[in-house]
């Protein structure tokens, strides 16, 4: 199939699910999808680009991560560490008990963020497969943008200037659906900031699929489960 044929994705969470734009080449045809969980996003995309974790380490340190944090100097703070894989078997309640335990491990604490996003984490991980990572990707929307503003971080999505400059770089790109799209989020649990981030996933998702996608870490590292823990933008 023509690569302009072919449909891409970018997901990111939400707090309500999952946060779905799906499209082809042409962006102004992209479709905005919500769903409850994992199984439900049912994309037919040849490649998804997510902003959640894919692989976790024994001890929590993803090499990935650590070089993401150098691309986004002097804004590192915006790559999350991820939790260490014995985490997961703690309650969701248990974040006190799970971050004693991971700072006796030597692993260092969890933050309340990252922990946040736990249920999500263990969604992925029970979901995915190392044979899925061909077409399901991890990526990181800061990274993307970074990218395209000429290898600078904008501002932060948390400040009216950031989402502004980031809705102008996707205007730039070809999304022309944004304002409508702004307007169906009420009541959905998602804001502004995650339709852009899976909005900027679409074009790494892209990217990907063209073969002129960067990735990190330059040298492969999996986890015990065979997962490549990786990010791409």
């Amino acid at each position: 199939m023509p690569l302009r044929m072919q449909r891409v994705a970018g997901i990111d969470g939400c707090r309500s699910g999952w946060l779905v734009v799906e499209a082809h080449t042409d962006l102004s045809k992209a479709e905005l999808k919500f769903a409850s969980n994992w199984h439900d996003v049912n994309s037919t995309a040849r490649v998804i680009a997510v902003d959640m974790p894919i692989g976790l380490s024994r001890d929590g340190v993803r090499q990935c991560e650590v070089e993401a944090r150098r691309l986004l100097s002097p804004c590192a703070s915006r790559v999350f560490k991820t939790i260490a894989r014995g985490a997961l078997r703690f309650a969701q309640s248990d974040w006190n008990v799970a971050n004693q335990w991971s700072k006796a491990q030597g692993f260092g604490g969890i933050s309340k963020q990252i922990w946040n996003i736990r249920p999500k984490i263990k969604e992925i991980d029970r979901a995915i497969v190392p044979s899925d990572q061909g077409r399901v990707v991890e990526a990181h929307p800061e990274l993307a943008f970074a990218r395209l503003n000429g290898g600078r971080p904008l501002d932060s999505k948390h400040t009216r200037g950031g989402l502004q400059a980031r809705q102008a770089i996707l205007t730039r790109e070809g999304f022309t659906n944004l304002d409508g799209w702004l307007q169906q989020l009420r009541g959905r649990g998602a804001k502004a900031d995650d339709l852009f981030d899976a909005c900027v996933l679409v074009l790494t998702a892209r990217n990907i699929l063209r073969g002129d996608a960067r990735e990190v870490p330059a040298v492969e590292q999996r986890d015990s489960r065979g997962l490549k823990m990786a990010i791409a933008y």
